[in-house]
């Protein structure tokens, strides 16, 4: 999808230089929407777990994302959305560079497991009387 376009940088009527920033598009604002209000973003030390080894490789390794928990994905996400509060351009690149794509598929495949998980039907762990 089209995630957005840098804006900005022009010479102003004044001699100075307007600082560029990125534009989302309205696609992204509404992803941003999205995970913001199923609650994926989170208050937590981002920038610390960013640079930590499973932060690192989260962003680096497309397999990491294909294996990644549920609060990895959601560590994960806040990091990016909270990154370009800091940089712009960061979930545009995380964009192009497939990254959303990846935490988009691997979310994906977990709702389908929760979806199959019927908690009506009773688990291993459950009592049925015979041991």
């Amino acid at each position: 999808m089209p995630f957005g376009q840098w804006a900005g940088g022009e010479r102003l009527p004044d001699g100075s230089i307007q600082m560029p920033w990125y534009e989302l598009s309205p696609e992204a604002e509404q992803f941003l929407d999205d995970v913001r209000g199923a609650g994926w973003v989170t208050p937590f030390d981002w920038p610390a777990w960013l640079s930590s080894p499973d932060g690192e490789r989260l962003v680096r390794d497309p397999q990491a994302v294909a294996d990644a928990s549920p609060d990895d994905l959601g560590r994960l996400l806040t990091a990016l959305v909270r990154q370009e509060r800091f940089g712009d351009g960061t979930l545009a690149a995380a964009n192009d560079s497939g990254l959303l794509a990846a935490i988009a598929r691997r979310a994906e495949i977990l709702a389908a497991t929760l979806e199959h998980d019927d908690p009506a039907e009773p688990t291993s762990s459950s009592s049925t009387g015979q041991s």
